[in-house]
């Protein structure tokens, strides 16, 4: 039986983890559904993680990464307890290390890299396009988004209803 990553967590670079250990504190891996891994092995096979992918998302040719994180429900000083966040993060590669971008605090589950050039459908524009460049999607059937990379910020688009 071949060994998928989906089953076990991404090991991230150095640079990263400092990242994310300074900009969410506290923040862990979110566990993936058997449903959700099933349809990363689908599309990533045996080297897909749940919550990272590579891709060039700003289309400068260099490897970027992409993590599902999230940060904990925990009670502030006056005993509220804030939420659970599930964030998106991406990580452009740059000279001397790598540049934060949050691509969305929505997190949903899995995450799958749609390679520049793979067609998908737009539900809410209601019409098909092709990614001009590496994208994040995120979710499965209701609701799943994808994030392509423009004029400087990560756009939503739903691609699975």
């Amino acid at each position: 039986m071949p060994v998928y990553k989906c089953d076990r967590l991404p090991d991230l670079p150095l640079p990263i983890k400092v990242l994310l250990n300074r900009n969410f504190p506290g923040w862990s891996f979110p566990e993936i559904s058997e449903d959700d891994c099933d349809d990363v092995r689908e599309s990533g096979g045996l080297d897909a993680y749940a919550q990272m992918i590579k891709g060039d998302f700003n289309g400068d040719g260099l490897e970027d990464y992409a993590v599902l994180i999230q940060q904990s429900a925990e009670a502030n000083d006056k005993g509220i307890a804030r939420p659970l966040i599930v964030n998106i993060v991406a990580f452009f590669r740059k000279p001397g290390g790598y540049e934060m971008h949050l691509v969305t605090s929505e997190g949903g589950s899995a995450l799958i890299l749609m390679h520049k050039g793979e067609s998908d459908y737009d539900y809410e524009a209601q019409r098909d396009f092709t990614y001009p460049r590496d994208s994040i999607f995120s979710g499965v059937g209701m609701g799943g988004t994808s994030y392509i990379y423009e004029n400087g910020r990560f756009r939503a688009l739903t691609t699975s209803d």
